[in-house]
């Protein structure tokens, strides 16, 4: 769960505040009004609110250059540009957190509106007021995805799946057996299309919102295009599916739920067919995303086994 802690405070004359003002075109009223500042954990990279006193204005600056993570094999300017330009594309069809601006020698400062809201993450219970929320992730997901096309890049998918592979702890048997479902999925031609489009990519239940205006997603670094529409649910229903062993002890839990999801997301008889069979090859590829974190050596083994019986249905 994402937390904030008070960081200190920056003074009229500082000059990312400044620069924060400027780019805010006008919201912040009173040009003495000092910023408070709010470092929020966990992230990638370093990451802040910063709320103006007495103007009730919030932003929140993502500082590329300042990674947290394990990930530093990067190109922070190039990062902060491709985020920036995804959220503008996105926005144009679903609720995000506003772009507002970039600049590189702040560290390669993007800087984007606050969005006040619960993680979908809160909500992954076994509930049934879960249903509205999961409808509301599909359709958000839906618009995402349909929004435009793009040339598909079916090399990628299976390259990023070897990807994630290698940072799993794996045997060679395991790694071996792994490679052979893999190949009977490309043979099999499931997943080929002819057109892609614009995914979220980092479809984890932290990253869909919900407060007043609805469900916004957030954190677009990762965001693709040229990518598999299914991409994106076969994640959450990984995601959801460990949530619920990891609250219950028993992932068949969100069995009910994760078939709502699908059935909202596909929206006809024939798509769900079409997504059904496709989604459990990135339902594989989200197990082994929670499996490359510090998760502890039974978890990793049902994370892994997972992973194995997903790609089965090929």
């Amino acid at each position: 769960m994402r937390r904030e802690r008070h960081a200190g405070t920056l003074a009229p004359g500082d000059p990312f505040r400044d620069w924060l003002v400027s780019v805010l075109g006008g919201r912040v009223r009173h040009a003495d009004a000092p910023a408070e500042v709010y470092l929020i954990r966990p992230a990638s990279h370093t990451v802040c609110r910063y709320a103006f006193r007495g103007e009730g204005v919030s932003v929140v600056g993502k500082f590329f250059a300042e990674p947290t993570g394990a990930n530093h094999d990067f190109d922070p300017e190039r990062a902060m540009e491709t985020e920036y330009r995804m959220l503008k594309w996105a926005r144009r069809r679903i609720a995000v957190p506003e772009p507002i601006a970039v600049r590189a020698d702040y560290h390669c400062a993007l800087v984007t509106g606050y969005v006040r809201g619960r993680p979908l993450l809160d909500f992954l219970r076994d509930d049934p007021s879960l249903f509205g929320r999961l409808t509301d992730v599909a359709s958000l997901l839906r618009r995402l995805h349909g929004g435009g096309t793009s040339a598909y890049d079916l090399e990628r998918e299976f390259a990023t799946f070897q990807g994630v592979l290698g940072q799993v702890a794996l045997s060679s048997g395991e790694r071996e057996r792994f490679n052979r479902r893999l190949k009977r999925w490309r043979e099999a031609g499931t997943l080929e299309r002819d057109r892609g489009c614009m995914i979220h990519r980092d479809a984890t239940p932290a990253n869909y919102l919900f407060g007043r205006a609805g469900v916004v997603a957030v954190d677009f670094e990762s965001a693709w295009t040229g990518a598999h529409p299914v991409h994106d649910p076969g994640i959450l229903c990984a995601e959801m599916r460990y949530a619920f062993r990891r609250r219950y002890g028993d992932a068949g839990r969100a069995e009910p739920y994760l078939g709502h999801f699908l059935r909202q997301y596909a929206g006809s008889e024939e798509a769900f067919r079409y997504v059904t069979g496709c989604v459990p090859f990135y339902m594989a590829l989200g197990y082994l995303r929670v499996a490359r974190l510090p998760v502890g050596n039974h978890e990793m083994e049902w994370l892994k086994k997972e992973a194995l019986a997903c790609l089965r249905h090929r």
